[in-house]
């Protein structure tokens, strides 16, 4: 059968309304997809890609590469490596490569800064024999394995090597081939200084939160708008104005010391800068708007009838706040402990502003190793490690929170 051309105008157009239909609510949501695509997806396949990519040794040595897998090679490895160097010292590849290797052995960049100075042509033409006497010359490195074994780890140019460094697992060597352990970051500690500092941060905050959340909730009238202002009102302020003002208040003269010494509480001034008490506490202090905020939103969702009606049937003030009021209150107080936890773990202004060395969080070591170091596949691979470490945390009770707010938010 035939239809005509109004009849097949018709009939495309309902084949393609549902489409429109399916598509009509997302679209106001695109430019922040585009958002979220553009400044964290791409960011974090960036990481992804920096934390995974190795190719400095293979790009420099690879003919070498084919003999350092047994060890310390023979008379041809070691005219390979010359080879190689000869050509890497044209690309302009040996910063890279001395940097990787030092990576990889104690006294790497060294040995491969001494034989590039004498690694030419010439040398490259003689003798298998000769070359490995001039190279093991330029820096006894060369003889050992411990150096062919770093070689040996860069041998693709992607790899799990950063990774690994930031997981914990050794990755540096003696030139001897053993182990090293001077200069290597005990990274399980940070992690976990890293979770037990958010964790008291984040329970911190909550159990100051929760009463000041319920005042501004179950308060009306200018009360209400003047307890929501002084939650507020640290927005306003820098983050670095408000952490600087810290070391005012916490120092040897300052006037958290000034009033102890007046009290009589102390003898002399007390210690308290640069101090694991000091991290917690100004962190603490940033953080609580954050985690107040969505106390207020669902605590104002709540009918007050519930609490009325267990009232009237016979329950305490307490016993009816414990077991009505605050139980429909647990999804604000798990979106603002997951929000400040979340924060917290990437947290690095405050505890280098007003911490000491024993405070500092991964985050510290992620912009040292970026600006400092230059060692940006660690710095990526401890920033995927964070990354992922927050979202195994998070995600449970992210769940939750969605399944139990009820539309309260």
């Amino acid at each position: 059968m035939n239809l005509s051309p109004s009849a097949t105008s018709q009939t495309a157009r309902r084949q393609k309304a549902p489409l429109r239909h399916r598509l009509g609510p997302v679209l106001p949501a695109l430019p922040m997809l585009a958002f979220l695509a553009l400044f964290l997806v791409v960011p974090l396949a960036i990481i992804g890609k920096t934390a995974l990519s190795d190719p400095e040794v293979s790009a420099a040595l690879p003919q070498a590469l084919a003999y350092a897998a047994d060890g310390v090679p023979d008379d041809a490895g070691f005219a390979a490596l010359v080879a190689d160097l000869v050509e890497a010292k044209k690309a302009g590849l040996m910063r890279p490569l001395a940097r990787r290797l030092e990576y990889g052995v104690a006294g790497g960049s060294a040995a491969v800064t001494d034989l590039a100075r004498i690694a030419d042509a010439e040398l490259a033409a003689q003798d298998p024999a000769a070359i490995r006497l001039a190279v093991t010359g330029s820096n006894p490195i060369w003889s050992q394995p411990g150096i062919w074994q770093a070689i040996d780890q860069g041998a693709a140019p992607w790899s799990l090597f950063y990774l690994k460094w930031a997981l914990g697992v050794p990755v540096k060597a003696t030139p001897d081939g053993q182990p090293a352990s001077d200069g290597i970051h005990d990274f399980g500690t940070i992690y976990l200084r890293t979770i037990v500092i958010s964790l008291l941060v984040t329970g911190l905050t909550v159990v100051i939160g929760y009463p000041l959340a319920y005042v501004v909730a179950t308060s009306s009238g200018m009360i209400g708008k003047v307890l929501i202002f002084l939650v507020l009102l640290p927005f306003w302020t820098s983050l670095l104005v408000r952490t600087m003002s810290w070391i005012v208040v916490l120092q040897k003269n300052g006037v958290m010391n000034d009033l102890l010494l007046a009290g009589g509480l102390t003898a002399e001034p007390l210690p308290l800068l640069y101090t694991r008490f000091a991290t917690i506490l100004a962190m603490v202090q940033i953080q609580l708007p954050f985690t107040v905020l969505p106390m207020i939103s669902v605590m104002r969702a709540i009918p007050p009838s519930h609490v009325r009606a267990a009232r009237s049937m016979g329950a305490g003030p307490v016993s009816a706040h414990v077991s009505v009021f605050m139980p429909q209150a647990v999804p604000g107080i798990a979106a603002g402990a997951l929000l400040t936890f979340v924060l917290c773990l990437g947290f690095y202004l405050t505890p280098a502003l007003v911490g000491g060395p024993g405070d500092q969080m991964v985050s510290f070591f992620i912009a040292r190793f970026t600006n400092e170091q230059l060692n940006w596949g660690l710095a990526s691979a401890l920033s995927l490690v964070l990354i992922a470490g927050a979202t195994v945390i998070a995600l449970p009770l992210s769940r939750y929170v969605f399944r139990h707010s009820s539309g309260r938010f």
